[in-house]
Parts: structure tokens; C-alpha cells; sequence
């Protein structure tokens, strides 16, 4: 069965309102939905405007080294923000200088925090699994890399005070 691994796509009609069942219990209602031509390797790269996704689902992006996140994302400068899905804190950072995108969620996906103190103390305070399913990364702005830093951190500048990100969320700077 291992040629099925990641390729094997079922369907499954939940009885009832339960939440969780026994998948041996109902595991005869499973039906083949499909077959991948290849194992499953994340989401595609959804447009740079559609990114709203978590530190959890950037991970998996990150370490199966999507061609297609990275090649759209190496070569690109930006503002972005990561939200507290539970407290709607805000928090806005860019990337800018010979740091990328994908470089920078690169660091997300490895410290949680990227380097931040604001995201730090979330990290430390609430825990590793808090942080990968309840912070969300998305862009608001992207640029070329030949766009300049003081823009780039001008916007950055911006967002923060139209998202008060240093009053109510987790920019400390």
C-alpha cells in the first residue's frame, strides 16, 4: 500500500453531528474519490494576494520546499502582517533587503517568531502549538526586490499605525 501514500483520496459522508468517531467504526463507508498522479505536497501557491494562511499550513509549504511558493515569493520585498486568530492582535513586519519573502517565512516556519519580541513572548507565553495554529500570515503589500528599503519600510510604517499594531497588538518597536 505504500504506492498510495499522499495519492489516495477518500470520501467520507460524517453520520450525525459528532465531531469525532472512530474511523475503525465507519471505516466501511469510505469511498475512492481519486487517485493523485503524484504524492500530495501542500497547497499550490494560491497568488500573492490570496496568502491568509497559518504558521502551521506555511510550515508544511516550507518544508516540502514548494517550487511554486518559493520561486514567487525569493525575489520578492513586501509588508506583511501575522494576526492572533484568537485575539485579533496584529502583528506587521516586512521584508526588505536582500531578505525575501520566502526567507522571511522561512524564519517564521523555523522560531514561530521570526526574531520578534513581540511574537517571542507570545511563543514563550502561550506554546509552540498555540502559535503554529493560531497566527496567520498574510500580505499586504509585495514589491521587486529592486524596490527600495525606505519604502518598503515606509509602508511598513504605515500599516502599523493603520492597524495600531504597536497600541493593540505585538509590534513592540
Amino acid at each position: 500500500m505504500a504506492g498510495f501514500i499522499k495519492r489516495l483520496v477518500l470520501r467520507f459522508k460524517r453520520p450525525g453531528r459528532a465531531i469525532r468517531l472512530n474511523m475503525e467504526t465507519h471505516v466501511d463507508q469510505f469511498r475512492v474519490h481519486s487517485l493523485l498522479a503524484s504524492p500530495y505536497a501542500g497547497e499550490a501557491f494560491p497568488g500573492h494576494d490570496q496568502i491568509n494562511h497559518t504558521l502551521a499550513e506555511l510550515q508544511v509549504v516550507v518544508s516540502q520546499n514548494r517550487p511554486d511558493w518559493r520561486v514567487a515569493l525569493q525575489h520578492m520585498k513586501g509588508v506583511y502582517v501575522l494576526h492572533d486568530r484568537t485575539t485579533g492582535e496584529p502583528y506587521v513586519g516586512a521584508a526588505y533587503g536582500d531578505i525575501g519573502i520566502w526567507d522571511r517565512l522561512c524564519q517564521y516556519s523555523e522560531t514561530l517568531h521570526g526574531g520578534n519580541v513581540g511574537l517571542a513572548a507570545l511563543v514563550n507565553e502561550k506554546g509552540a502549538h498555540y502559535a503554529r495554529n493560531n497566527l496567520s500570515f498574510a500580505l499586504l503589500e509585495f514589491w521587486s526586490m529592486r524596490t527600495e528599503d525606505k519604502h518598503v519600510l515606509d509602508r511598513e510604517a504605515y500599516w502599523k499605525r493603520v492597524l495600531m499594531s504597536r497600541e493593540h497588538g505585538l509590534n513592540l518597536n
